[in-house]
C-alpha cells in the first residue's frame, strides 16, 4: 500500500510526508531535548550562536524545517533532472526515514545544515549535462562546496565531486577549471579577511587543520545500537545497486551519468569519515542523500510489489526499534 502511494506523482503523498515529519518532531520534542552540534568550524559556531538562546521547541522546529525541506528538495531535484526512469515521491520518503533513523541525526549540527547545501550542489552539477552556458553553473557549484567546507572542514574532499562531476557530464576546459577555482577561493578569501580583521584568523586556521587529525575520538557511538540498522540499510542499498546495474543500459545517457555522480557522492562521503574529529553516527549523515536516492530506485521498479511492501514495513519497524526500543 505505502509503496503504491509513494510511487504516485499525485500531490497527496506530500501531505503524508509533511504529516510524518510533524509527528516525528512533536514526539522527539516531547521526549528528547534537541542538541546543538559543536564539532563544526568556528564559522559554524559563529553562525549558530543565536540558536543557543532558543528553547528546545524552537530548535526542534528548525530541525523539522531543515529535514522536511531537504526531503522535498531532493525529490524535486531528482525528478527535475530525470535521474530515474519514473517520477515518484519515494526519495522524499526514504530521506525522511534515514534522516530520523538515530537521535544524533536530529541535532542541529553542521552535517544537518550542509545537507541542504549539497542538494543545491547536486542540482548545479546535474545541470551541466548538454548545457552550453555552464560558467555560471560551475561557479555556483564550486562556491557552494567551499561554503560547505567552511561549515564542516572534512567536506573539502567534495571538491573531487565538482571536478569529476564536470569531467563526467561534460569535457573539462580551461574556462571551467578557472571559474571553478575562483568559486572555491572567493568564500575562503572573504572568510579569511573577516577573521583577520577580528583577530581570529589563526584560530580558524588551526581548528580547520585539526579537523584532519589522525588521533580519532570515538564519541556517542554504540555499535550494538547502530549495527542492525546499518546491516538492513546496507542490504537494501546493495539490492538497489544490483537493480540499477541490471537496468543500466536501458536508461538514457543523462540518467546513467547522474547515477554515477550519486555513487561518487557515496565514495567521497565515506572518505570524509576518518577525518572527522569526533567519529560517531553523525558522520554518516552525508550518506543520507545518495542512499535515499538509490534505495528509492529499488522500490520504484519491480513487479513483485508484495516483497517491496514487506521490505518497506521491515525498514519502518527497524526505524521504530532504533528510536524507541533500544
Amino acid at each position: 500500500m505505502l509503496v503504491r502511494i509513494f510511487r504516485s506523482t499525485q500531490f497527496y503523498p506530500i501531505a503524508l510526508i509533511v504529516l510524518f515529519s510533524i509527528v516525528i518532531h512533536i514526539v522527539f520534542g516531547l521526549i528528547r531535548e534537541p542538541q546543538i552540534g559543536v564539532s563544526g568550524t568556528i564559522f559554524f559556531q559563529d553562525l549558530t550562536n543565536w540558536v543557543n538562546g532558543l528553547n528546545q521547541w524552537l530548535v526542534a522546529t528548525l530541525v523539522f524545517v531543515l529535514l522536511t525541506s531537504q526531503a522535498l528538495h531532493l525529490n524535486y531535484t531528482l525528478n527535475k533532472h530525470e535521474i530515474f526512469f519514473k517520477q515518484s515521491w519515494l526519495p522524499a520518503l526514504f530521506y525522511l526515514i534515514l534522516s530520523t533513523q538515530f537521535a544524533a541525526f536530529l541535532q542541529f549540527s553542521p552535517l544537518l545544515l550542509i545537507n541542504s547545501i549539497f542538494i543545491f550542489v547536486l542540482d548545479k552539477i546535474f545541470s551541466l549535462y548538454k548545457n552550453q552556458k555552464t560558467l555560471g553553473v560551475t561557479f555556483d557549484a564550486a562556491l557552494l562546496i567551499a561554503l560547505v567546507a567552511l561549515l564542516y572542514a572534512p567536506a573539502i574532499f567534495f571538491v573531487l565531486l565538482f571536478f569529476i562531476g564536470v569531467a563526467i557530464l561534460k569535457s573539462i576546459n580551461w574556462r571551467d577549471l578557472s571559474i571553478g577555482l575562483i568559486g572555491l577561493l572567493v568564500p575562503l578569501l572573504l572568510m579569511g579577511v573577516g577573521y583577520f580583521i577580528n583577530g581570529n584568523l589563526m584560530e580558524f586556521i588551526n581548528q580547520f587543520k585539526n579537523s584532519f587529525t589522525t588521533t580519532y575520538i570515538l564519541s556517542n557511538f554504540k555499535l550494538a545500537n547502530f549495527l542492525p540498522s546499518a546491516i538492513l540499510i546496507s542490504v537494501v542499498f546493495i539490492l538497489a545497486l544490483m537493480k540499477i546495474r541490471n537496468n543500466y543500459l536501458k536508461n538514457v545517457t543523462k540518467s546513467r551519468l547522474c547515477q554515477q555522480i550519486l555513487l561518487l557522492f557515496v565514495v567521497i562521503s565515506i572518505l570524509t569519515i576518518p577525518f572527522t574529529l569526533h567519529i560517531g553516527i553523525q558522520c554518516y549523515m552525508l550518506l543520507i542523500i545518495p542512499f535515499s536516492s538509490i534505495i528509492a530506485y529499488y522500490f520504484l521498479d519491480g513487479k513483485k510489489i508484495f516483497y517491496q511492501e514487506l521490505l518497506l514495513w521491515i525498514i519502518i519497524a527497524n526505524w521504530v526499534y532504533s528510536n524507541f526500543i533500544i
